[in-house]
């Protein structure tokens, strides 16, 4: 791999990371109900609205119940995920790969992309409980309702041991195995 090419990989995995999880996070941040008003959401509406913006007329949020699920946002994930994989099969390949690995890539991804999303809520949560449980910050409480029913699911694997949690290492070990699972069964390493 030549060095423009190596840079090339870098900067579109750097660039369609990044908006992955600014779109992932979006869905995440409506499905765990926080607030519209909440900062971090004003945020990241700020950034994923002009992808995310043009899908929602095709599905009209309802007045009296509005959804769970981010459906646009989710449709913009996939478009995107197809784009990156698009792009670095032309930039390491030079040609288009075919549709059912283009697929497969895409699948594996959106399996992955969040995985690592909560896996990092999760790792982020845990150290800030050893360095100031106490901290207030709209961050803290955002990442608490996102990984709380992980957590609470990994209570139910293995209660506390002597006032010690041990759900986050068990959650972050799961996280890590579906991770490298998918990404070990995929035919090219893109992931």
């Amino acid at each position: 791999m030549s060095g423009f090419i190596a840079v090339g990989h870098f900067l579109v995995s750097l660039i369609f990371g990044l908006l992955l999880l600014l779109l992932w996070a979006r869905v995440f941040l409506r499905f765990c109900k926080i607030s519209p008003l909440h900062p971090i959401y004003q945020m990241v509406k700020t950034f994923t609205d002009p992808l995310v913006k043009p899908l929602e007329s095709l599905f009209p949020a309802k007045k009296t119940k509005p959804s769970r699920y981010d459906w646009p946002c989710f449709i913009v994930i996939v478009i995107v995920e197809i784009i990156k994989f698009t792009l670095l099969s032309f930039l390491l390949y030079k040609a288009m790969m075919p549709l059912g690995y283009l697929l497969l890539f895409v699948f594996a991804d959106l399996i992955v992309q969040p995985c690592n999303l909560l896996f990092y809520i999760i790792l982020i949560r845990v150290i800030m409980s050893w360095v100031n449980p106490t901290w207030h910050h709209p961050v803290v409480e955002v990442m608490r309702k996102i990984s709380d029913p992980l957590l609470a699911f990994g209570r139910s694997l293995i209660p506390d041991i002597s006032g010690f949690d041990f759900s986050p290492f068990i959650i972050l070990i799961l996280l890590k195995v579906i991770t490298l699972f998918m990404s070990a069964s995929l035919p090219i390493r893109l992931i």
